[in-house]
């Protein structure tokens, strides 16, 4: 529900298939949302989504959606780099902004981004929804609450299936694995652990600087407490293992796969031998963002990343990139 306690009324910009399969369906379940208007890359695409979902307003541009006085929140799924200019339109229009990964395609533009926001007034959440599944929560906890002791490594691992790439997926600027799954681990590993990335080395296959979308991408980092973190995103791998592991000075924790499985299972083993598990359901992530985020309109702090977090993983993604292209460390300048 919104501040006033009626239904969020949302306009959608980005008509494409995360919008269409898992966001749009998460709205309409949601009792405290309400599916208002859509935009689409062609008036036709607008109708037919309109149509689809049975939203009453089809708009043909971004300035008429942001002009509803029936819209109070936007989902923005447009391609990377249009990210910039329409959270920025947004926030002037004084709507409230859940935004797709990845943020921003440049830190400058993601503090401008941020700072428009917080002028305005408007909450500004990232669509980080892995964030919301029950094992990664709980994961985090029991990171957090120092039973592993001083963290030494983590490593985090996604695949993705390894489809065509349409329009502008192929623009290796704004597409890539990198942005398609590797910037969900690089929230992630900050999220679970408490510390955000300081320094980072990278490669991908194929090579970006042949200017090609990357279809693999490996990370070495370093965190604040002097944690190494290890993060893989492909696109390229039969069956990977999709797992998180966080080691510690006293323990270990181990996930079962993260993704293409039915539960999830957490399992921590200690210096002594000791092993404990605990499991869980997969949960339906898409439809928790979207209750997360009316909390966050309510007030009440959600998990998902606010702009000040998202700003912060464009800095270590355009630290990963760098790294990739002058095949060195480079240290995160946020």
């Amino acid at each position: 529900m919104s501040s006033i306690g009626k239904p969020l009324r949302w306009g959608i910009i980005g008509t494409g298939w995360v919008a269409s399969d898992y966001v749009t369906p998460g709205i309409i379940k949601s009792p405290g949302s309400r599916l208002t208007a859509c935009l689409g890359s062609s008036p036709e695409k607008s109708r037919a989504f309109a149509e689809k979902f049975k939203a009453p307003h089809a708009h043909d541009d971004l300035a008429g959606l942001l002009a509803n006085p029936e819209v109070d929140a936007v989902y923005i799924a447009l391609p990377n780099a249009m990210h910039h200019a329409a959270v920025l339109a947004a926030a002037r229009a004084g709507k409230h902004i859940l935004c797709e990964k990845p943020f921003a395609m440049k830190t400058a533009e993601a503090r401008e981004m941020v700072e428009a926001c917080n002028k305005a007034g408007v909450v500004l959440r990232i669509a980080h929804q892995i964030r919301l599944d029950a094992a990664v929560v709980r994961a985090r906890e029991i990171v957090r609450s120092g039973r592993l002791g001083r963290l030494a490594e983590v490593s985090l691992e996604r695949a993705s299936g390894l489809g065509s790439r349409l329009s502008w997926r192929n623009d290796f600027a704004q597409s890539g694995v990198m942005y398609d799954v590797g910037v969900h681990l690089l929230d992630l590993i900050q999220y679970v652990t408490g510390q955000r990335f300081v320094e980072v080395s990278a490669f991908t296959h194929p090579d970006r600087r042949a200017g090609k979308p990357d279809d693999t991408m490996t990370v070495l980092g370093r965190l604040e407490g002097d944690c190494h973190a290890l993060a893989r995103a492909t696109r390229e791998v039969g069956n990977a293992e999709n797992n998180l592991i966080v080691e510690g000075a006293d323990a270990t924790l181990v996930t079962s796969p993260l993704r293409f499985a039915k539960e999830h299972v957490i399992t921590i083993r200690d210096a002594k031998g000791g092993v404990e598990q605990e499991s869980f359901a997969v949960s339906p992530a898409y439809d928790l963002q979207v209750t997360a985020f009316e909390a966050d309109v309510r007030g009440e702090r959600s998990l998902l990343p606010d702009g000040e977090d998202a700003a912060y993983t464009v800095a270590v993604t355009n630290a990963v990139l760098a790294a990739i292209d002058e095949r060195r460390i480079v240290t995160v300048s946020p």
